[in-house]
């Protein structure tokens, strides 16, 4: 299933030429980097230089709003905004179809690293259920599933929506990972993580073209 799936976004993308009407096209992306605004989230070291998870979400979510676009789709960038429900609204206010709320792990074990999303029981479990196995196939890491006990964004609202902890940022791997992608090196979790996203979705909004904008009881 998981390697299906990112099978399935890659043959989408060459099945639609550029300029061509995708799954994506006219649908709203809601993208949300966690953290920012002065909160750093956790905190990873590579070699004596620190990794701030802020800075890792905001990357991500930069790479995949590339490939959206290319894709025909439009992203709403979250503004920043001072609790989690008003950031929920400002998605719903600009009429996105689904919200993916970027995160990574931290741990004070610096070689703990593991593959975890989080919906609420209200959320459309669908929208993750193509969201989190195309990052878990990405990535090759132990896959924690799918949690679905209420945690951050997906809480508030009725967008179908995921939180994404991809990976640890306090593994040391993943840290010196994305240093390596600052630097710029390519095929990094970056944008390993970025694709898998953007397949997801486009895997999602082609088994559902009328996906989005309310949660499936």
């Amino acid at each position: 299933m998981k390697k299906s799936l990112v099978i399935f976004g890659l043959a989408l993308l060459m099945a639609f030429p550029v300029g061509a009407a995708t799954p994506l096209t006219g649908k709203i992306i809601a993208l949300d980097a966690g953290h920012g605004g002065g909160e750093t989230g956790a905190v990873g070291v590579c070699n004596g230089v620190e990794v701030i998870e802020a800075d890792v979400n905001a990357a991500v979510r930069a790479a995949l709003k590339t490939l959206i676009e290319t894709g025909e789709g439009v992203v709403h960038e979250v503004v920043r905004l001072s609790s989690r429900q008003d950031r929920v609204a400002d998605a719903e206010s600009a009429g996105s179809d689904v919200l993916i709320s970027i995160h990574h792990n931290g741990s004070s074990n610096t070689s703990a690293d593991y593959t975890q999303s989080f919906v609420t029981q209200r959320n459309d479990k669908v929208f993750a259920g193509y969201i989190h196995p195309s990052i878990v196939s990405a990535l090759g890491l132990p896959d924690k599933g799918i949690k679905s006990d209420g945690y951050g964004m997906t809480v508030y609202g009725s967008l179908p929506g995921i939180l994404t902890e991809s990976y640890f940022i306090t593994d040391t791997d993943g840290a010196c990972d994305f240093l390596a992608y600052r630097s710029g090196a390519t095929n990094t979790r970056v944008h390993r993580e970025a694709q898998a996203m953007y397949d997801g979705l486009l895997a999602y909004f082609s088994a559902t073209p009328g996906g989005g904008k309310g949660r499936n009881k």
